[in-house]
């Protein structure tokens, strides 16, 4: 398929930088995991259930029925594709050709154990279950780790960076910019972990979830405990309240977190944004690069936009995704199975926004000097600390006193201070530069970074 023309951004526009997760969100990825779910199962039913059966296969059984499924090739993905159009089913449809190659493989003996006993939804919420996993693994958490140390190294390079903190959009007093990202690489280190250390579930019942075919055909196994242990050997978390279907509980639970980052990362972006509109930041326009059609001396933060963009939309998506699935009625019905098919659109985003707010990062610069000259400009952030100070030595009304004496100028917050205070604590008050009143700032960033290294480090290590 041509990218110019499809019909989602995700497989046109976008599609050279992500690419790479079509091999957990495509239509021949889910068709390629239905059969390794369906082989797995087979070994195992062979090898505890059906043990007679070994005498007459071949002595690498095992090894090819995982070639099967690890070679199963596109061209075999669209002749399942072309069964369906007559079977009617998807599931039904690759059955079809893993019977076929059974044969094919001299391993025609077991044609009929495949699916035996099984609905497609046994093989559905594996399958899912796994390629979100995987996902979650290879794709999302690598880019997390990477936009946490790109924060961390930025936070650390501006600890000491004075600059105007705002609240209600207007001047509060000072932070420093290092203490600004310090504060989101901590939030995001930690829902980070949460995300890693996620177990998706998976369920193995039947027809309603109560193992009904397999207990009827085979009343001498334990397929309570056969299914716990399928289900853990795939390396997901056994969930045993199930109808035909997983509930969507747990599933949401992910969704909903990676929902919960995504709306950060968005308020991330538009906190940049908003300082680069007042001259603070600036993100670099590249050599040949065009930011406005008419006006040459733009330089847009275009790549925090489409992050944005990219990140709410996510949010939005996931968050409907997360509320809907977990509603099923009663036994089964199919309104989950369209939107599922679509959870490769807002992680596919929550992909992008990462690259593009990294782009962003990665060419951001700071005006430190413009910073502390704008803090410099507003002498009216110390009159916290003037009120505070003017309590600590007693004056009831001090509060009062500076913000009507601030109403009418700085220079009347001068006599209240002079009229309040002895000349030794005046002076104390009136060497203090709006550009020193930071607080434990710098150590607060430190402090979370110091946290954040440590997220780092136990997420890496357990990746490795």
């Amino acid at each position: 398929m041509n990218p110019l023309s499809a019909i989602i951004p995700i497989d046109g526009r976008y599609r050279d930088r992500l690419e790479h997760l079509s091999k957990y969100f495509s239509e021949y990825a889910l068709i390629k995991e239905r059969a390794r779910v369906e082989l797995d199962y087979l070994v195992k039913l062979v090898e505890e259930v059906e043990r007679g059966k070994i005498s007459s296969l071949p002595l690498k059984w095992r090894e090819v029925l995982k070639v099967i499924g690890e070679e199963l090739s596109v061209e075999d993905a669209k002749r399942i594709k072309e069964l369906e159009k007559t079977l009617g089913h998807d599931v039904a449809a690759l059955l079809s050709l893993l019977r076929d190659k059974l044969h094919d493989y001299g391993l025609g003996v077991l044609a009929p154990y495949i699916h035996i006993g099984l609905t497609s939804e046994d093989v559905n919420n594996l399958a899912l279950s796994r390629l979100l996993h995987r996902f979650n693994q290879e794709a999302l958490v690598p880019a997390l780790v990477d936009l946490i140390e790109l924060l961390s190294s930025l936070a650390l390079e501006h600890v000491d960076a004075v600059m105007l903190g705002r609240t209600h959009g207007v001047p509060a007093v000072p932070t420093t910019f290092g203490k600004f990202l310090a504060s989101y690489a901590y939030r995001i280190a930690r829902m980070t972990e949460e995300i890693h250390s996620f177990r998706f579930p998976g369920k193995l019942g039947g027809a309603v979830g109560d193992l009904s075919a397999l207990r009827f055909a085979y009343p001498d196994v334990d397929w309570l405990e056969f299914a716990r242990s399928f289900i853990e050997s795939m390396g997901l978390e056994y969930f045993p309240a199930t109808t035909q279907v997983l509930p969507h509980d747990r599933i949401s639970e992910y969704l909903m977190k990676i929902a919960i980052l995504d709306s950060v990362l968005s308020n991330l972006c538009r906190d940049l944004w908003m300082l680069s509109s007042l001259g603070l930041l600036v993100f670099g326009i590249r050599e040949k690069e065009i930011h406005s059609s008419t006006m040459p001396h733009k330089s847009n933060p275009i790549l925090l936009e489409n992050a944005e963009g990219a990140f709410d939309l996510a949010s939005e998506s996931l968050s409907y995704m997360g509320r809907r699935l977990i509603a099923s009625r009663l036994q089964r019905d199919l309104s989950d199975s369209i939107i599922k098919r679509f959870y490769g659109l807002p992680l596919s985003l929550t992909v992008l926004g990462v690259r593009n707010l990294m782009g962003a990062l990665e060419r951001m610069i700071v005006r430190k000097e413009d910073m502390l000259l704008e803090v410099e400009g507003h002498p009216e952030v110390l009159t916290e600390a003037y009120q505070v100070y003017l309590r600590r030595l007693g004056v009831e009304e001090a509060y009062e006193l500076i913000q009507r004496a601030v109403k009418d100028g700085w220079s009347k917050v001068i006599e209240v201070l002079r009229s309040y205070l002895p000349e030794s604590e005046y002076s104390k008050l009136a060497d203090l530069r709006p550009s020193s009143y930071t607080g434990e700032a710098e150590r607060i960033a430190i402090q979370l970074l110091d946290e954040v290294d440590r997220i780092y480090k136990r997420v890496t290590a357990a990746r490795s």
